[in-house]
């Protein structure tokens, strides 16, 4: 979990910049828990009850949590961090420009990041992914898990896990907003 005096000195990797009141401190300040040195890093597209699960899941680990979005237009920022503030986490939101529209790439450097101060450390890289209704749904969702896991498959202390949400859970009866 985040303590209280790490929320000030959170990290940031070269290009990203952090939501909320953070201040945007190098990762060589960040200070890992003593229970043992792991990360966890969720990739956020949206915030919605997808990464919501997600983020539910990653509590449940023992680390540092942290959300990333991968920012590909400027003018979503502002509303993102706006949802994010509104759904009052206890976690920090940290934004990564892609200038060339990548999404692996600014996610890997960042990673790579927190590998490279904190050598003996483990990175989670939790992935919110949505079961749709129908076989043929799935085809059109999740193709970013399978790309960004793909891409962490052969580094070495990274591990990623998919966090489903099933639009046919409990929560969803009677209609589902995402």
């Amino acid at each position: 979990m985040i303590h209280s005096q790490s929320l000030h000195s959170f990290f940031s990797a070269d290009g990203a910049s952090q939501a909320a009141v953070l201040e945007n401190p190098l990762l060589e300040e960040m200070a890992l828990d003593a229970k043992g040195d792991h990360f966890v890093v969720i990739p956020v597209a949206e915030v919605n009850k997808v990464s919501m699960n997600a983020i539910r899941y990653a509590k449940v680990l023992n680390g540092e949590i942290v959300a990333v979005h991968i920012l590909l237009k400027p003018s979503d920022r502002v509303g993102l961090e706006c949802r994010w503030k509104m759904q009052n986490m206890d976690i920090p939101l940290i934004f990564l420009e892609s200038p060339y529209g990548s999404l692996i790439g600014p996610l890997m450097a960042y990673v790579d990041g927190i590998r490279r101060c904190h050598k003996e450390c483990v990175v989670t890289v939790v992935l919110p992914v949505l079961i749709g209704l129908k076989r043929r749904h799935r085809f059109l969702h999740n193709q970013r898990a399978g790309l960004i896991e793909k891409a962490f498959k052969s580094k070495e202390g990274v591990v990623t896990i998919r966090v489903p949400f099933s639009l046919t859970d409990a929560s969803c009866k009677g209609g589902c907003t995402l």
